[in-house]
């Protein structure tokens, strides 16, 4: 694991005992990256509301070591997120930059964490690296899956056709 003295032996117990700093330093970059209306769009408690849940599913899927598809299902719990951002009228670009933001704040967490020296925290840390960016990379999907779906008309993809499609009413 990463350094005892520096980081918990769970990343679920990081996440949570580090919540608030880390989610008023993602705000602030939020709020600083020109690209997005999100400061406009949204209350500030709108805007975090989400980083709970996904520092949770992200802790537990690190504490469990996931593999890529418990990673992805992971992702697909919290599509849930991609939903709330679309009927708050967010643009599907505005939330993959918002996740852009959570993933880079996330990673230069970690980093700062994992002050450590031996090679097995190099190892735990790109492990845990690599496991935040395909997380992430699955909120992505996941939202535009949900842009997709919420669009007419219905745009098929690989990934789930939702809306399903309506069944006739039987006379």
């Amino acid at each position: 694991m990463l350094n005892a003295s520096y980081m918990p032996r769970r990343f679920s117990s990081l996440f949570r005992q580090h919540l608030d700093p880390f989610t008023r330093a993602w705000a602030d970059e939020v709020y600083a990256d020109r690209r997005t209306d999100l400061a406009t769009l949204l209350t500030f408690r709108e805007l975090v509301e989400h980083v709970e849940d996904v520092l949770e599913e992200l802790g537990w899927l690190l504490d469990e070591r996931a593999d890529a598809e418990e990673i992805c299902e992971g992702a697909r719990r919290l599509r849930g997120y991609a939903r709330v951002r679309f009927q708050q009228g967010v643009l599907l670009d505005e939330v993959a930059r918002e996740l852009m933001l959570l993933r880079a704040t996330l990673c230069e967490f970690l980093w700062q964490e994992a002050r450590g020296p031996a090679d097995e925290d190099a190892r735990v840390l790109r492990e845990a690296l690599r496991c935040a960016e395909l997380f992430f990379d699955e909120l992505v999907t996941e939202a535009i899956l949900v842009y997709a779906s919420s669009l007419r008309p219905v745009v098929p993809t690989r990934g789930s056709v939702w809306p399903p499609p309506r069944r006739r009413r039987q006379p």
